[in-house]
């Protein structure tokens, strides 16, 4: 890594069987048949991404791969600040990214929190137990993976 480049996290989270919660695992396995910047790590962590604080905050930059349910119409693109992301969940909370985001806020007072954008897609369906995502979410695949390559260069 050049001594100028900003070392780069990329964490593809959500769950496996979700349906389309499954949209941040689905991103990750296209990337990791991309040849990635050496400054670009990705990680394809689940749901788990409050776990590992330690990786996040020797990062430059953190990128953080899901699905957001900002009321928008059903595969919508999103770009968020961690202000920004929603975590109601039809009337409950969405635990993985409140803890996530306890975890940001954390590093955040300890001066050790990168940079920080979300980027992910409106859901369609996250009630269905599957490993497929619906074809309107997994057409959007390419766009966000464009729009995380803009957030690395």
């Amino acid at each position: 890594m050049e001594k100028d480049e900003k070392s780069i996290l990329i964490l593809c989270t959500g769950y496996h069987y979700g349906t389309d919660a499954a949209f941040g695992y689905h991103v990750s396995k296209v990337l990791e048949k991309m040849k990635l910047p050496e400054n670009v790590q990705m990680m394809e962590v689940g749901e788990f991404a409050s776990l590992i604080p330690n990786d996040i905050e020797v990062q430059d930059k953190l990128i953080v791969i899901d699905v957001f349910r900002t009321g928008d119409k059903p595969g919508t693109i999103v770009r968020l600040k961690p202000d920004e992301v929603p975590i109601p969940w039809d009337d409950a909370t969405d635990v993985a990214k409140y803890h996530l985001l306890e975890t940001l806020q954390q590093l955040y007072l300890l001066g050790k929190c990168p940079e920080t954008i979300f980027i992910g897609v409106v859901p369609q369906d996250v009630t269905t137990v599957g490993t497929e995502l619906t074809p309107e979410i997994e057409e959007k695949i390419p766009e966000v993976i464009d729009l995380i390559m803009k957030e690395i260069s």
